[in-house]
């Protein structure tokens, strides 16, 4: 495998940036380049950032995102493999070593490796545990998984940047789960390997996504759109497991609805949910309320 460069996306991470860095320049297999893209930050990111000197590539843009704010950074760099870091997390100790052995592995364009969420205590547990899918996939073709919940850390992602590039990188309209959207489009073409060997610490505090869950759920309904507009064959060969992603899609975005008292509206979700996998009981219930129960006028 040949020279790896690390993007970190930053937006006001004065507090946290350094340890980032630092935690990718200190790998026994040091990275070709870093590069920071600071997106927009209104902190003291830039001073932080600028006393690496030019060991990191520092480069500023409007606020677009953290999607923007990688694909402006993979785009810049000069290596055959690109590697991933949010500015709240860390490398740890080898991480760079057992992601390029990864890669190594026959044709592989991209792998992924375990890691530690960290929570504001302290308290670190592994990431696979958190998402159950993860601490089964063995690697290989994931997508039947993938579907159901991204248990993949962006932070624990490498990937070759012709395989990136061809899958078109992050989708910049996006906000919120733009990571599963590319982990999807690169699992629909490639296979990948995975390592259960902890490289990663991702700091956050538990509930950071809690007040964003409308907009989540419709964002998930908007990726599975995607795929099976644009990878129909895939999506189909994954079988079970695609009609169960997009019936949980559906049976989400009908219980937050339901919750606004929009029964009209989330009885249609919940009985397309229901078609596509009946044996869900909660949506049962919750149509059940819908059906008893009236939209305000």
């Amino acid at each position: 495998m040949g020279r790896i460069g690390v993007v970190i996306p930053a937006y006001n991470a004065a507090g946290v940036i350094a340890e980032a860095v630092e935690s990718a320049l200190r790998q026994e297999v040091p990275p070709e380049q870093v590069i920071v893209v600071d997106d927009g930050s209104t902190d003291a990111t830039a001073q932080v950032v600028r006393q690496f000197g030019d060991r990191v590539e520092y480069v500023i843009q409007p606020n677009r995102g953290p999607s923007a704010a990688r694909n402006r950074g993979w785009s810049r760099l000069q290596t055959e493999a690109v590697a991933f870091l949010d500015a709240d997390d860390l490398f740890l100790p080898g991480a760079l070593a057992a992601q390029r052995e990864l890669l190594g592995q026959g044709d592989t364009v991209w792998a992924f490796t375990d890691g530690f969420l960290q929570d504001n205590t302290g308290r670190r547990w592994p990431f696979s545990e958190t998402y159950p899918p993860g601490g089964r996939c063995a690697g290989g073709w994931i997508l039947p998984d993938l579907l159901c919940r991204n248990f993949i850390s962006t932070s624990g992602v490498i990937v070759r940047r012709d395989a990136l590039s061809g899958a078109g990188g992050f989708d910049e309209s996006m906000r919120w789960m733009e990571d599963w959207d590319l982990w999807l489009r690169l699992a629909a073409r490639h296979p990948i390997h995975r390592s259960p060997e902890p490289t990663f610490v991702v700091r956050r505090a538990p509930n950071t996504l809690s007040s964003n869950r409308e907009a989540m759920i419709r964002m998930r309904y908007h990726v599975l759109g995607k795929m099976w507009r644009h990878f129909p064959r895939e999506v189909a060969a994954a079988g079970q497991a695609a009609r169960r992603s997009v019936a949980d899609a559906h049976n989400w975005f009908g219980y937050t609805l339901a919750e606004k008292g929009c029964w009209d509206e989330a009885r249609s979700f919940l009985q397309t949910s229901i078609r596509l996998w009946p044996l869900q009981r909660r949506a049962w219930w919750m149509l059940l309320r819908c059906l008893t129960a009236r939209s305000p006028k």
